[in-house]
């Protein structure tokens, strides 16, 4: 398999960050982590390797099954997708982006709303983005995927811009790139480091295309493939809007400054609870979706009292949170219900 970013060389390389690690760091601790993330088909637990068997208990409510040690995998870390070659060219960016910007915004207390212009920054913090944006999009843990046609611009985006060492690389975004933002990108940002509030997530928005919206941790991206999409349609950001007005504060190609916004903490804990609810609405409609097909596949009569019995068992039936959403667990409840109905006649 060649590498995703300069498709010549093998991707030999091991343990690549999709997420860069100092984005994560306040999320949890490296090897230490218990880690929930949204399926197409369930909610999966993902335990760190160093987590003890009284800590896994703790958090799960027993003890993990010989199939789930086997199938255990952290989220965020794949193999073979890039060569050595262009993993140092990635670590270099990240190297520049968290000591330039990332440092200055750690240490915000994000009690008020703010706006942070980076001077002849735009370069460096936009193809910062650019690359997490792809590798995201590559991962196979989650299903966000850009379009063809985007991963392609983009990857020669990166190609192109990526250096091999830290001086060429500083040099570059200084001088050659210093201005350039050629897909338009948001970035709202809002410290989980200080006071730690509540523990933040890494989820794509489904649907959101047009543009994208995407939740790293800290940080808020809202990215576009052009700039005539900016202003092409009115948009929903789960509240973001009670700060600043979004479609103001997008990056375009030739600024000179790169505007980073600083969310206050109590619109930044809105919009999460915005975008948790509409996943659960996604997760429920999966469930009702998952239910039909099923039962008209097996020509069996139901009613919507049976479809509610069945999402509020998944919902509200006495289990520990690690399992509500488990595979096995949906589909017994699902067998168990669909035995109760009689066939269509």
């Amino acid at each position: 398999m060649k590498c995703n970013i300069c498709l010549n060389k093998e991707a030999d390389k091991k343990g690549s960050h999709i997420v860069p690690a100092f984005i994560l760091k306040t999320l949890f601790e490296r090897n230490k982590e218990f880690v929930v993330s949204i399926g197409s088909e369930a909610v999966q637990n993902h335990i760190g390797r160093e987590l003890t068997p009284e800590q896994i208990e703790e958090y799960m409510g027993r003890e993990l099954t010989d199939e789930e040690i086997e199938q255990n995998y952290i989220p965020f870390i794949e193999d073979n997708i890039f060569c050595s070659d262009c993993e140092k060219r990635l670590g270099h960016l990240e190297s520049l982006y968290a000591d330039k910007i990332h440092k200055k915004l750690s240490v915000l207390e994000c009690d008020k709303d703010d706006v942070i212009s980076f001077e002849n920054e735009i370069g460096l913090i936009s193809l910062f983005w650019y690359s997490v944006i792809l590798r995201f999009s590559i991962a196979q843990h989650n299903k966000f995927n850009l379009k063809e046609k985007e991963y392609r611009a983009i990857r020669n985006y990166l190609n192109n811009n990526l250096k091999d060492t830290t001086q060429e690389l500083k040099s570059h975004v200084e001088k050659d790139i210093s201005f350039n933002c050629p897909y338009p990108i948001g970035i709202f940002f809002n410290s989980n480091a200080v006071k730690k509030l509540s523990s933040n997530s890494v989820l794509d928005i489904p649907k959101y295309k047009n543009p994208y919206f995407l939740l790293f941790n800290e940080y808020i991206i809202i990215f576009y493939n052009k700039a005539t999409q900016v202003n092409g349609m009115k948009h929903s950001f789960f509240g973001l809007e009670k700060s600043f007005e979004a479609t103001k504060n997008i990056n375009y190609n030739k600024q000179k400054e790169c505007q980073i916004c600083v969310v206050r903490n109590d619109v930044w804990e809105e919009v999460k609870t915005n975008i948790f609810e509409l996943f659960a609405k996604f997760k429920h409609r999966e469930f009702v979706d998952m239910f039909r097909f099923v039962a008209e596949h097996s020509k069996l009569s139901f009613t919507r009292e049976n479809i509610v019995n069945f999402v509020n068992r998944i919902l509200y039936e006495d289990t520990h949170i690690a399992d509500r959403y488990d595979r096995i667990r949906v589909l017994t409840i699902l067998a168990e219900e669909l035995n109760k109905l009689p066939k269509i006649k």
